[in-house]
């Protein structure tokens, strides 16, 4: 057996070979030995299979491979075979099998891991009983439609790498949206997330989001009244008494705005707050941040009644149901856009030329700011409805112009100065 066979092409003078793989059976590609004189053609086929065989042993066997491969009927569990191997020999970083569980876009996986009716995820927290709000829902969803599907257009799940994450890392780095460093972990989050999801639901075979550095860097620091900015505030007579009340709500509990447009009849108690619920546009009435209900309480007489007064005015005849800070509708609060712009009109009366830094939340900020080192850091903690004592740092990251330590009692001794300048409750 000579491995080789010669042959003539048409009309052609000079002979061609053409050598046998001997793994398959099957014979390679004619090459023309350049004569047509058959004895010096067959030697000229020996030289070259002698050469061949001289080479080195594991390039001829990767050609065997290769041509094996050409010709043979590959079953997809036979492929499914030959990329593990390749992987664990660290030659293929990823690919995807037709068919197999990863072989499908990765922005309509994202899309639908973010949408509530469809998502397996969405399923598995609700069956926890851990819970997810839609606005949460909303906003990954969002940070898949505008970030991720331009970037990454019609890749496929499986053919993901690490380094594709990192590209699109770098990619955030240079967008000028969002514009905070946080914001565009966000963003990188809502995939990331949902990758490493399908890594422990067996969809991809391997986690690539592991090791991903994030981007780093303090927080902006959200600014805050004074005391004394905020004595003037409320000293002054505003438009509409219901942003005033809630916001001095906010002041004087650290109460989210959520849970203030969440307060029902059914929450006022005797110089207290039942925090029982939240509320939002996309969600409507929820449970509170952390799923924990709480007391807030109310050290002021005049608060206290303020907020009875405002519930008893709720025109809808609900009852226990009705809301404490009640809409133009039955059956819903007040959007709280309207207390942030009220709170900024009244800020420019005051002096401050540029409100625009002034926000409701930060309130929440001035409340444990201006509480923090009155009380025990467990008992604000409570009062603030923070899940973590470093969370509550972050919110008391503030600094003051003055420590009172006056009197015991530490929100009369924050607040009460600024309560009695207070007019038209």
């Amino acid at each position: 057996m000579s491995g080789f066979v010669l042959t003539k092409r048409g009309d052609l003078p000079n002979f061609y070979v053409c050598f046998k793989n001997p793994l398959t059976g099957k014979y390679g590609t004619k090459r023309s030995t350049g004569t047509s004189d058959r004895k010096l053609a067959e030697k000229i086929a020996y030289q070259w299979l002698f050469e061949e065989s001289k080479k080195d042993t594991n390039n001829l066997v990767a050609k065997n491979i290769i041509d094996a491969i050409k010709f043979a009927d590959l079953s997809l569990e036979d492929t499914e075979t030959i990329v593990s191997l390749l992987q664990t020999k660290g030659l293929l970083v990823s690919a995807v099998v037709r068919n197999d569980k990863a072989d499908i876009p990765l922005i309509p996986f994202l899309e639908n891991f973010w949408t509530r009716e469809t998502s397996p995820y969405i399923r598995e927290r609700m069956r926890k009983e851990h819970g997810i709000h839609q606005r949460y829902i909303t906003k990954q969803y969002g940070a898949i439609k505008n970030y991720w599907k331009p970037f990454f257009k019609n890749k496929k799940l499986g053919a993901l790498t690490r380094d594709d994450i990192n590209a699109f890392i770098d990619w955030m780095a240079a967008s000028p949206t969002p514009t905070s460093l946080p914001g565009k972990n966000v963003v990188i989050k809502a995939g990331t997330m949902a990758l490493r999801w399908a890594y422990r639901n067996e969809i991809i075979g391997k986690d690539i989001t592991d090791g991903i550095i994030l981007f780093s860097g303090e927080n902006k620091r959200r600014e805050i009244l004074t005391p004394e900015l905020a004595a003037a505030i409320f000293q002054r007579p505003w438009k509409n008494q219901t942003s005033k009340l809630a916001n001095l709500l906010a002041m004087c509990t650290g109460l989210r705005a959520g849970e203030i447009q969440g307060l029902r009849r059914q929450d006022l108690g005797q110089n207290c707050l039942y925090i029982r619920h939240s509320w939002n546009y996309d969600d409507g009435l929820k449970p509170p941040k952390n799923n924990e209900q709480r007391t807030a309480e109310i050290v002021f007489p005049e608060l206290m009644g303020a907020l009875i007064d405002q519930s008893n005015s709720n025109p809808y005849d609900e009852g226990l149901e009705g809301y404490v800070f009640w809409a133009s509708i039955p059956g819903k609060p007040i959007e709280s856009k309207a207390w942030l712009a009220d709170l900024r009109e009244v800020c420019k009366e005051v002096g401050i030329k540029d409100p625009s830094w002034v926000t409701f939340h930060a309130w929440r900020h001035f409340f444990a700011t201006y509480m923090h080192g009155k009380v025990q850091d467990k008992v604000l903690q409570m009062a603030t409805g923070h899940k973590t004592h470093a969370m509550l740092q972050h919110y008391a990251n503030h600094s003051r112009l003055e420590d009172i330590n006056e009197l015991k009692i530490a929100q009369k001794s924050v607040f009460e100065p600024i309560l009695a300048q207070v007019v038209d409750w």
